[in-house]
């Protein structure tokens, strides 16, 4: 990781270059879209906007010569760099203007909510968009051998309801993840461990514990799930990140051997979607109880 950040940091060709490699690999492999946020993300943080936004433009010009030699429309990369890049640019510009990671990861809720706002307001049957999609997509990737029309079909109808916020947390956790990618390589080049101690550090603003209660419990009066439902996963999604923050914090204060956060996050990906939701929980209450601040009044302890 310290090698590629390097490398990125060499100049502003070699930052262009991986940023649109790796937005093509996304293609095949879509984590890596993470991975192409973080260059643009970690330049701007180190260098400023405006360097930062010279390597997204001359990034989008690769992209649009890639996307006319691979599938003879200039456009088709080139969009799907400014939908990774442009709010990225933003929020690393937030973060290096106020050095608060709890503000820009606010700031990346808010973008998550406007994504699903945007939805409500632009298609008359949000649900029904969704619905054709999946039952289009389903039906071209799930073997009617392996699964059957009615299982599939089935598992449209329940998940088309969610997708709106779905969406939404799931780009505000990109949003996230890429910047915190890139605040790890800019610390590991020029501040060892100091992501470390942010991330350890972050708790969110109790705008978000008020509100997020308040929609689910507006979402609850519907028997649908409609806009408050889905903007309170996206509040989750906030909330899951403070959840990981403290657990991190935790094996911090107890000196704990870091064998402890392997294990978490395999637990974490092998019990999914309770797991999401538990961590959701633990980081909402943090949110009131400050489990970290309580077990560092108490004084170190050992560990093993």
């Amino acid at each position: 990781m310290k090698a590629l950040a390097a490398f990125i940091m060499k100049g502003r060709m070699q930052a262009v270059m991986v940023a649109s490699v790796f937005t093509v690999l996304a293609l095949l492999v879509t984590p890596l879209g993470i991975a192409s946020s973080a260059v643009v993300a970690l330049v701007t943080l180190r260098q400023g906007f405006r360097e930062g936004l010279l390597v997204m433009f001359l990034g989008l010009a690769a992209l649009m010569g890639l996307g006319m030699l691979l599938f003879g429309q200039p456009l088709s990369l080139a969009v799907a760099g400014g939908l990774l890049w442009l709010p990225m640019l933003i929020l690393a510009e937030v973060l290096r203007a106020t050095r608060s990671l709890k503000l820009v990861i606010e700031v990346a809720v808010v973008l998550g909510a406007l994504l699903i706002g945007i939805q409500y307001l632009v298609l008359d049957d949000v649900a029904g968009f969704w619905s054709g999609i999946l039952e289009q997509y389903s039906a071209q990737i799930m073997d009617p051998n392996v699964v059957s029309d009615v299982d599939r079909k089935a598992m449209v109808t329940e998940m088309a309801p969610w997708m709106a916020g779905g969406m939404g947390a799931a780009w505000f956790l990109q949003l996230a993840l890429s910047l915190f990618l890139a605040r790890s390589w800019q610390a590991l080049l020029y501040n060892p461990g100091g992501f470390g101690e942010e991330l350890r550090q972050l708790r969110l603003g109790y705008w978000l514990l008020i509100l997020v209660p308040v929609l689910l419990v507006l979402g609850s009066l519907s028997d649908t799930p409609g806009l408050a439902s889905q903007l309170a996963l996206v509040g989750m999604a906030a909330f899951f990140l403070q959840g990981v923050a403290l657990v991190h914090g935790l094996v911090k204060e107890f000196n704990a051997n870091p064998g402890w956060l392997i294990g978490f996050y395999i637990l974490l990906v092998i019990g999914m979607p309770a797991s999401f939701t538990a961590v959701s929980a633990a980081g909402f209450a943090d949110g009131w109880l400050n489990f970290r601040a309580k077990v560092r009044a108490r004084g170190p302890r050992g560990g093993g």
